[in-house]
């Protein structure tokens, strides 16, 4: 692991699909949810399956309270995943005022963030987050259709305890 490469962030959940940008996949990654309505206070912790050879934890490690004790749960699915980058995401300028994935234009089945993070009451802010940062300032409606490739990172994956819409996830990554 790399310490020179330790970065920590927040973003909202939506319940849909989250890549996390950072220009590099990690090979520790934390996500906590910080306000889970059900209680449970989730976080996952993951290893690089390069790294290890469980495929039981392909996408980590699980621990949430269920009211009696902490239970730890292994994810093959739906944790947290290497993210390759190279996705085309387009500002909408018109219809949606955000950044989206060009090939699932007008839907909100993916989300970018980058870790910068401000909480925005107009659209998903998730989805200005990684196109703000790269264009270098917020956009206008004259930037409609401008498009970059997103860099490489990790993915929260769709767990219901972890990636519930509208809480507040923070995590940490370690390259």
């Amino acid at each position: 692991m790399n310490p020179d490469r330790i970065v920590m962030g927040t973003c909202d959940g939506t319940g849909a699909v989250i890549n996390v940008c950072l220009g590099f996949i990690p090979k520790y990654v934390k996500v906590w949810n910080l306000e889970d309505a059900g209680s449970k206070w989730p976080s996952v912790e993951w290893i690089n399956p390069d790294m290890i050879a469980v495929t039981a934890a392909d996408e980590g490690v699980k621990d949430a309270d269920d009211g009696s004790q902490v239970r730890r749960t292994l994810l093959a699915a739906a944790g947290i995943s290497p993210y390759l980058g190279g996705d085309e995401i387009m500002y909408d300028g018109v219809t949606h005022s955000r950044w989206e994935d060009n090939a699932l234009a007008g839907s909100v089945e993916e989300v970018y963030v980058d870790g910068w993070y401000e909480r925005d009451a107009v659209g998903d802010t998730a989805y200005k987050c990684i196109g703000t940062k790269l264009l270098g300032r917020p956009p206008i409606a004259a930037d409609h259709g401008i498009k970059f490739k997103t860099p490489a990172g990790f993915t929260i994956g769709t767990d219901a305890d972890l990636n519930a819409d509208t809480e507040q996830l923070i995590w940490m990554a370690i390259g």
